[in-house]
């Protein structure tokens, strides 16, 4: 599962930095829209990346592994990216016996080097390849580079907490 989440991309990024729209129907792969699932554009828009980044990014890549609830947004350019991945219950096929929180927790907790992130979600760690976060059912994994370096574990942060403050208005815009 860490691999298929470090390895996927998905969703089409926002205008706006901070406050990125919600598409609460989204088609699927096979055509059909899917009502309720969010995207991860718009929990982290290109530009937010670009702000939280500090350099400007020229490429996006998404993907989606329906089996597992997963889309993925990919904000690149030479040197630099953001990786944002969503995890929801909305997504998943009716059969999945496994939930976001079921998978947040699985990979969390075979890392022993993870180290609890407090004031991000309802809980969050750092653990390769980046920050894990569970807020209200979702898991999000955010990835930027280099786990190690404090920079990138502060930006990380930054782009945790805008991802959560933008999860719950969306999650609201939903109910």
């Amino acid at each position: 599962a860490l691999v298929m989440l470090s390895l996927c991309a998905c969703g089409a990024p926002a205008d706006n930095p901070g406050d990125a729209p919600l598409e609460t129907e989204n088609a699927s792969p096979g055509g059909s829209a899917t009502v309720g699932v969010i995207e991860p554009a718009a929990l982290i828009s290109k530009e937010g990346a670009e702000i939280i980044l500090g350099v400007s990014l020229d490429t996006v890549q998404t993907s989606e592994q329906e089996t597992v609830g997963l889309k993925q947004c990919l904000y690149e350019s030479e040197g630099h990216f953001l990786q944002i991945s969503l995890t929801q219950q909305a997504m998943m096929p009716a059969e999945q016996r496994q939930t976001p929180e079921s998978l947040y927790r699985a990979i969390v907790e075979n890392f022993e080097d993870a180290v609890q992130v407090d004031g991000v979600g309802d809980e969050a760690y750092f653990a390769t390849p980046g920050l894990h976060i569970l807020e209200d059912g979702y898991y999000i994994l955010i990835a930027i580079g280099n786990l190690d370096d404090e920079t990138n574990r502060e930006k990380l942060a930054e782009a945790g907490r805008l991802a959560v403050e933008n999860l719950k208005a969306a999650i609201s815009a939903l109910f």
